[in-house]
């Protein structure tokens, strides 16, 4: 899957943790692109289990290998660590 843009994949994040955690009444919308999903203040808030399933999902999805927890942690903080991770691994310099 190739992205044009950080936005288009941030938008597509978006999507994929409502549909992957199952929240209801969210829409991409309605989460904040840089604020923290542990922090309690972003629309959406997620736990250690569903940084599991997040990480399985944008693998899947996005075609990304995510085999670090310490990178997983890092990765799954908040849309825009989310899309530049994707962003990066899609677009790396070639040598």
């Amino acid at each position: 899957m190739q992205f044009d843009s950080l936005e288009e994949i941030k938008t597509e994040v978006k999507k994929l943790i409502i549909e992957t955690l199952r929240f209801e009444n969210v829409s991409p919308e309605d989460i904040m692109d840089d604020v923290n999903f542990f922090s309690g203040e972003n629309t959406i808030k997620i736990d250690s289990i569903d940084v599991i399933e997040l990480v399985v999902a944008i693998q899947k999805k996005f075609s990304v290998k995510i085999d670090d927890q310490n990178l997983a942690k890092d990765v799954i903080n908040t849309v825009n660590t989310i899309a530049e991770f994707v962003w990066s691994q899609h677009h790396k310099p070639r040598p």
